[in-house]
This record gives structure tokens, sequence and C-alpha cells, in this order.
């Protein structure tokens, strides 16, 4: 009778010791490491791990709470040991059969499977922002970012290795990018290169991708009743010869000495504004940044760049 009760009364105190204990701010020791650590391994940098719950600790203890929604009070008892054995807890293999598919995809590419691919790169944790469908400047600076942490060539081009790899099926055709992708000779500070080019709004010309972001912001200026005219985008280099003679010659505008322009490179247009105290220009001052486009030359309200 001596031997079980003793064994009753012990079992509380096991239990008590096998739990995780509380922690607060100036704590040390090795349950310190082991916090630091799961801290560490759920997104949450505390620091070092060197078992002191120092003010870097603190702040990870906090932000770890408030993104679990526990209250940030910077204590950790069982429910927070709760929410960051749950976060870092071994994440089952996936089924053999978790691969995907999907239609190749790329910059200006629209519609549903856009809009599939963004909300699955948003899932993993590589934000693209709203999952619009529309294959932009965001979507393809994911799409990069997967594929070099997946082993992958990181070209933003989404074909059967990366659909493979985000492990989604995915239907049907999307909008390809704007009509044109011919492969021209640019120009980027004198350096010649190969670069892709493709048609905007206008029957103009600039760099695939910027041609992609334009004709986004195209049609949103459209719909605000803003008609965007582009009068010079893409030039050659016969072109900016000409521009630059008639610069020297002070019968035309500045112009960039021939394979200096940005308009060589394919990613700078002149949009015809009218000035600063137009719709078009206001509406310009208020959203091209949206689309990647920036004002770039003081003197010149109508030159904007794609610089996203």
């Amino acid at each position: 009778m001596v031997a079980i009760a003793r064994s009753t009364a012990l079992a509380p105190r096991v239990a008590a010791l096998a739990a995780p204990p509380t922690l607060r701010a100036g704590a040390n020791g090795p349950s310190v490491v082991t916090l630091q650590k799961k801290l560490a391994a759920a997104g949450f940098n505390p620091g070092a791990a060197d078992g002191d719950f120092g003010p870097k600790t603190l702040a990870a203890v906090k932000a770890f709470q408030q993104a679990k929604g526990l209250a940030a009070d910077g204590v950790v008892g069982p429910k927070t040991w709760s929410a960051l054995n749950a976060a870092t807890a071994p994440k089952p293999p996936p089924p053999a059969s978790s691969g995907g598919s999907g239609p190749t995809l790329r910059v200006g590419a629209r519609g549903e499977p856009v809009r599939a691919l963004q909300n699955r790169l948003n899932a993993l944790g590589y934000k693209v922002g709203a999952a619009d469908g529309d294959f932009g400047p965001k979507t393809l600076a994911a799409v990069k970012a997967f594929q070099k942490a997946k082993g992958l060539t990181a070209d933003g081009v989404v074909g059967p290795k990366t659909w493979d790899k985000l492990g989604i099926k995915v239907q049907g055709p999307s909008t390809p990018p704007s009509s044109g992708g011919r492969v021209v000779t640019g120009y980027v500070n004198g350096v010649p290169r190969q670069i892709s080019i493709s048609s905007i709004p206008g029957g103009k010309s600039m760099r695939s991708d910027a041609a992609a972001a334009f004709t986004r912001m195209h049609a949103a200026a459209s719909r605000a009743g803003i008609n965007l005219h582009v009068n010079s985008a893409f030039r050659s280099m016969e072109e900016q010869r000409v521009l630059y003679q008639k610069y020297l010659n002070g019968t035309g505008n500045l112009a960039a000495k021939p394979g200096y322009s940005n308009h060589q490179g394919g990613i700078a247009l002149d949009i015809n504004v009218g000035g600063t105290g137009t719709s078009t220009y206001k509406w310009l001052a208020a959203h091209a940044k949206e689309y990647g486009f920036v004002r770039t030359v003081p003197s010149e309200p109508w030159h904007w760049e794609f610089r996203p």
C-alpha cells in the first residue's frame, strides 16, 4: 500500500517535469535554446540560439503569438508551446501523384491559368499580390524565386517542370502575351544585347515584359476615359542617330547619344500628355507606378520608363 501511495503521489510531479516550462524575458537555459530554435524554424528570428531570453527573442515570441492569434504578451506558456510545436512539426512527404500540369505561361499571359498559378504561389509563400490573372512583374519575380528554390532554371517561364513542382493541375488555355516577340538588337549603356520586343497599343514596340505591363496600363487608362497615345517607344540604332543629330542641330528635343538611350533598351516610351496639367498626365502621375512605369527626366513630362 505504501509503494502504491508513493507512486500515485509522484505521478503529478513527473508530468509537471515533462511539460515545457513557462518562459519569459530574462529566462535562460536549455529550454530557451529550444524555444529559440523553434522560433527560427517557424520563420521568426530570435537572434542566436544562445539560451538567453533577451529583447530579440521577446520580439520574436510576440510576433509569433500575434501571427497565431494568441495574446501577444511575450510569455511562453502552454498555448504558445503548442502552437510552436504544431508550426515546426515535420510535414509528411507529398504523395507520389502530387505533380501538376498546365499550359506554358510567361510574362504577358492572362486568364484563369495565370490566376491559379498566382493563388498557388501565394499559398506557398511566394507573394504575387492580388491574383488578378495577369502575368506581370510581381508574378515573374515570384515564379523565378520558386524555380530557384526548387533547383529549376529560373527563367520565369512556367512549363511542365515548374507545374510539376507546384503540384497543381490547371486546365484551359491562357491569353498569350502581347503580339510580337521579335528578337532584335537593343542597347544598354552602349552595349549591344539581344532583347525580345512586343507590340503595344498604337503600333509601337517595347521590350516584351514592358509591353505586357504597358498594355495593362493602357487598358486601365481607357476604362478611366484616358487615351495613352504613344509617340515613341523602342528605337533602332538608326532612329536614335536621326534624333540625336536633330538635337545637335538644335532642331529637335533632348536625345541621348546613340546606344545610350533607354528607348534602345526597350523600356522607355514617350506619351502624348500635353503638359503636367492635363488629365492624361494626372492619371499617369497617380497610377503609372502601379504598372511599373516612372517619370525619369524632370524636363520631359512625356517620358516614362518601365522600372518595376
